[in-house]
């Protein structure tokens, strides 16, 4: 494993713990280490800032939350307390949504599989079903025409695009195969052409980027959307805006720009296809930019053993790898505090961090790290995106959230 950053870089993006010392306390007085740990107000500013910096470029627009991204989060309900959409990619995450207090009209069903109940349920409902290829098509026209009725239907296309490459999902632009499923909705009575989605890869850090996308997405509905600026009510640009945490491990730099650029980018884009009265509801879906910063993993130091490798210091800690699966991705921002919450600063040292597994690559942390004793916390910061949702009930459950 390439080794972790110990040498924490600005924390200002992250939960002030000092700030929070009260509250701190009282959480982990009431529950046992690890847990996951949540600053609201940075989950709720970011989710603000998108809403009002789309409303004032753009006009009629929506955040939908990407729920894939963390369950526990969108269980919370505050981000659906400030008119933030659901975005779902699954039967199971519609029904979630659906549970968590979501109207139909405020659910994004995107996703490469939806079996037939679950696409009858979303006409029905009403939500912005996006299809994804042709096989979900003509499904979708079998669905619709046995129920009667015309439904609201959108489109998700790809094309190959820098840094992007060429998503496996979605109708391609690149080709005919885009244009044939438009005109195979417009044969068919039951359906109506009222949206189109672009979703890039997640965590890109050039808002050029999706200024491409949004130039691709409107080139294609002038082209091949007869009165396109009539029929579509809805633009839908997906995600993928980063957040602060470490280089992932497969760049060569990373420096997220604000999402001001990213909306921005988007914005002039399209406005050039789209004029002032005729625009449609422009979504976009972050996931992680609202979360990743806002979470914290809260561990403990159970020992440190005397045994290991001579040039390394060993220390073992509650948490383990499957709460923090995202560590092979990128390097993890861990810092050690005392029970009063006085940061370790020592003179750093070659540690090896292990997890409580029985696994012997439960590696959470290698390389230079102020020493740490038993009874220490270990915060690991930047961890809300992903890491609950695909961490596995192996050996230990998945941590609970609390909110500071």
């Amino acid at each position: 494993m390439e080794p972790s950053i110990s040498v924490l870089p600005d924390l200002d993006p992250f939960p002030d713990l000092q700030a929070h010392r009260t509250r701190f306390f009282e959480i982990v007085g009431e529950r046992s280490t690890p847990f996951f740990l949540m600053d609201g107000s940075i989950l709720t500013d970011r989710a603000v800032a998108m809403r009002d910096r789309l409303r004032s470029r753009w006009g009629p627009s929506a955040v939908a939350y990407s729920f894939k991204t963390n369950y526990q989060v969108a269980e919370l309900g505050l981000l659906r307390e400030l008119g933030i959409r659901a975005e779902v990619v699954s039967g199971r995450e519609y029904a979630m949504a659906r549970g968590f207090g979501f109207a139909g009209s405020e659910i994004v069903f995107n996703g490469p599989h939806k079996s037939d109940a679950e696409l009858e349920r979303a006409l029905r409902d009403g939500c912005v079903l996006h299809v994804h290829g042709k096989a979900e098509l003509e499904r979708l026209i079998r669905v619709a025409t046995a129920l009667g009725g015309s439904f609201d239907v959108g489109i998700r296309v790809a094309a190959s695009l820098p840094y992007f490459g060429h998503s496996r999902f979605g109708f391609s632009l690149d080709s005919d195969e885009a244009a044939v499923a438009v005109r195979r909705i417009f044969d068919c009575p039951a359906l109506e052409l009222t949206g189109l989605h672009f979703h890039g890869l997640g965590d890109t850090t050039d808002p050029h980027c999706h200024q491409l996308a949004a130039r691709k997405l409107a080139e294609f509905a002038q082209k091949s959307i007869p009165d396109y600026a009539t029929r579509l009510r809805t633009l839908d640009l997906g995600g993928g805006f980063p957040s602060h945490g470490l280089k992932p491990r497969n760049r060569d730099s990373y420096d997220p720009p604000p999402i001001e650029e990213f909306i921005d980018s988007i914005v002039a884009e399209l406005a050039r296809a789209f004029p002032d009265e005729a625009r449609p509801t422009l979504i976009l879906e972050p996931g992680r930019y609202l979360v990743n910063d806002a979470v914290m993993l809260v561990a403990e130091v159970i020992d440190v053993p005397e045994v290991g490798a001579a040039d390394r210091r060993t220390v073992l800690s509650n948490a383990s790898i499957t709460m923090v699966p995202l560590t092979h991705y990128c390097p993890q921002i861990i810092r050690a505090y005392t029970r009063r919450l006085e940061p370790r600063d020592g003179a750093p040292v070659e540690t090896i961090l292990y997890g409580a597994s029985c696994r012997e690559d439960d590696v959470l942390h290698e390389g230079p790290m102020a020493p740490a004793q038993v009874g220490d916390l270990l915060v690991y910061y930047a961890v809300g995106a992903y890491n609950a949702n695909l961490g596995p009930d192996f050996i230990f459950e998945v941590p609970p959230l609390a909110l500071l």
